[in-house]
């Protein structure tokens, strides 16, 4: 987003025109300071910014209007340019040192029209000081709006806000280390929130640089928030490094709750690698230790985890993880933290939508409006690979190809390495249903390799299963009993107890056909998408 008062992008690329010759050098000065203000303005603030005559200047803005240079709005208080782009070439034409003294006097002018100054105003007085070089008042108008921006649910905004609050920090001739650690670190946050996670990390590892040794508890927070982009990275081994440190710090300090944070980082880190027992514990370990706390938001996250770990533990414990998922809906929808909100309504889903795929699908469609309030693309995509079974359940292929092409272009750009393997598992077996069979292959054999890229044990074993079970419909016995047993290897059905009874299924085929007699039937057969 560039800060040359606000230029379109690209714009800058674009070969300059020459402006008219027959602009006197009042009305060059009337636009240049109108082009630094925006593409519309209001009169009084022009007014006030020139310290012009309001006559004088009123009659020179009619001729520009008449000249279709500008436009008056009704009322006549307010005018616009009628192309943007001959505001953007007037504002190019500008010296530097000429649009420091611009964008200080319209921001000037902003606080004597308007003194307080209201809230809306905080953004545009942040730009103009910024701009206008005027550090003092930039950090001050520029920390005010990025707070109200995050207030908002408006990452975007709040991240330009607090990236110019760090570019004025160091400018400062004193250290401010403390200082530009707290905003690294809210940068880092607001990165993570739209799915940035190289940004994030980027800036969480400034604010450890920059906080040191001094702040113990900050310190904890930035190594444990870097630990959860290491496990969303599949960084596994760096993740458990950073957590632990981060719990030896938390507990020197006696802060419980970080303690039981880095419990609940630990039972994901035991979840990916399909150690469902080993979560359920560092979850209770979680649990116990906020015993007694009421803040919606961290009990509610907290109930999602441990509604991971009950829906894959069998059948029998799946009423407990949906009586967890649906307490964690209403604390975090009651604290309006969408993020989270929408990984408890996806992981709902995957617990009803095996047995009632619609009413599965309907919980997905409110995880990809939560995602989409809280300007979170990865969850929306995440949301959309998961209906694939559903809709595949419905009978619904066309639908079911068009969501997962339309997750693939939503990852890719986030290059979510496990949501791309679920991808190329999804084309498999849309493809198995529509009886392509090599592509099915591709699709699964796709997936084997990215899981082994990453060390993905529990979804390789489930890829290896559906591989098996594809070669077993086109009688390559041979190929099918080496998969089913890289998949029995790698620990189906224990990681993946909602494919037991199909891997049973599978291995009496595979046995009958090597001439051994079937084994007796095993257990229920959960959903078979695993939550997030």
């Amino acid at each position: 987003m560039p800060d040359r008062g606000g230029v379109a992008v690209g714009a800058e690329e674009r070969p300059a025109r020459p402006l008219p010759g027959d602009l006197t050098a009042e009305e060059h000065r009337i636009l240049a300071y109108a082009s630094a203000i925006g593409s519309e303005f209001d009169f009084q603030l022009l007014v006030a910014a020139m310290a012009a005559n309001e006559e004088e200047l009123a009659e020179q803005l009619e001729t520009l209007v008449h000249r279709g240079i500008l436009t008056e709005r009704l009322g006549g208080d307010r005018f616009a340019f009628k192309e943007e782009e001959f505001r953007a070439r007037i504002y190019r034409s500008l010296t530097e040192s000429r649009l420091r003294v611009l964008h200080r006097k319209i921001a000037e002018a902003l606080e004597s029209i308007r003194p307080g100054p209201p809230p809306e105003l905080f953004a545009d007085l942040g730009r103009h000081y910024f701009l206008g070089k005027v550090t003092a008042k930039s950090l001050e108008y520029n920390r005010r709006a990025g707070e109200r921006a995050r207030a908002a649910d408006e990452p975007e905004r709040a991240i330009h806000h607090f990236e110019r609050v760090l570019l004025d920090l160091a400018t400062q001739p004193d250290s401010h280390a403390a200082e530009e650690a707290a905003i690294t670190e809210v940068l880092g946050d607001l990165y993570y929130s739209v799915g940035n996670f190289a940004s994030a990390d980027r800036y969480y590892g400034q604010a450890l640089e920059k906080a040191g040794n001094q702040d113990p508890s900050l310190r904890a927070r930035l190594l444990l928030a870097r630990s959860e982009i290491a496990r969303d990275n599949l960084a596994g081994e760096a993740a458990a490094r950073g957590a632990l440190e981060a719990r030896r710090l938390f507990s020197a300090a006696g802060d419980a709750v970080g303690v039981a944070k880095t419990h609940q980082l630990m039972a994901r880190l035991a979840f990916q690698r399909g150690d469902f027992p080993g979560s359920l514990d560092e979850n209770m370990y979680a649990l116990e230790l906020l015993e007694g706390n009421r803040d919606p938001r961290l009990i509610g996250r907290l109930a999602i985890e441990l509604g991971n770990s009950f829906a894959m533990l069998g059948a029998d414990v799946k009423p407990i993880a949906i009586d967890w998922y649906e307490r964690a809906i209403l604390m975090l929808r009651s604290v309006s933290d969408w993020l989270e909100l929408s990984r408890a309504y996806h992981n709902l889903a995957v617990a009803i939508g095996e047995a009632h795929p619609q009413d599965g699908l309907d919980y997905l469609a409110k995880a990809r409006e939560a995602a989409d309030r809280g300007h979170d693309p990865r969850s929306a995509g995440w949301a959309l690979l998961t209906g694939v079974e559903m809709r595949l359940a419905l009978g619904q292929m066309d639908e079911s190809e068009r969501d997962n092409e339309q997750a693939f272009r939503l990852l890719q750009r986030l290059a979510d390495p496990l949501g791309l393997e679920q991808v190329e598992l999804n084309r498999g077996e849309i493809a198995e249903r529509r009886g392509q069979w090599e592509d099915a292959e591709r699709g699964y054999s796709g997936a084997v390799e990215r899981c082994r890229k990453f060390g993905l044990g529990a979804d390789e074993a489930e890829a290896q299963f559906r591989l098996a079970r594809l070669r077993s419909k086109v009688r390559d016995w041979s190929g099918a009993r080496e998969a089913f047993l890289q998949a029995e290897r790698l620990g189906l059905p224990e990681v993946r107890p909602n494919l037991a009874k199909a891997f049973a299924d599978l291995k009496q085929t595979l046995d009958v056909a090597d001439g051994t007699p079937p084994a007796a039937p095993s257990a229920d057969d959960p959903a078979d998408h695993p939550p997030l």
